[in-house]
């Protein structure tokens, strides 16, 4: 059989290799700094995504319980709004929508919904919709 090395020098670690072992760990760190703010930035837009829809499906539900009549001779802002609570207080300035009602046919309404964020930047959005029938 071959000779084998020890694991350990009977002299110590050189320099040249404690120098290599702190590249190799700068370098990991390095990369750990730069991922570290990204997974945080997409979290916060996953976030942001998600309050986003509920808010949105809460509006498209409100404007659902109108009802059809309601709803075919609204006319609704062409900037979006901000969201308002029952006391018409605003419950998130970050996010507006905005609603646009289209017949579909006689007795049937599109209703959509868009969500827009960050204010006035506008740079997502999320699209919801739903229908409304006479009957």
């Amino acid at each position: 059989m071959g000779r084998r090395l020890p694991l350990f020098s009977p002299t110590g670690v050189s320099l040249v290799e404690t120098m290599v072992a702190l590249v190799v760990i700068v370098a990991g760190l390095a990369v750990l700094r730069h991922a570290f703010p990204t997974h945080l930035a997409m979290g916060q837009q996953a976030l942001e995504q998600v309050q986003a829809t509920l808010l949105g499906k809460n509006q498209l539900e409100q404007l659902r319980l109108r009802g059809f009549p309601a709803l075919a001779t609204t006319r609704f802002a062409t900037t979006p709004e901000p969201f308002v609570d029952s006391q018409q207080q605003v419950v998130e300035s970050h996010f507006r929508w905005q609603a646009e009602v289209y017949h579909e046919a006689e007795d049937l309404l599109a209703v959509h919904v868009r969500v827009v964020w960050p204010w006035p930047a506008q740079r997502h959005q999320v699209r919801l919709a739903t229908y409304v029938s006479r009957h």
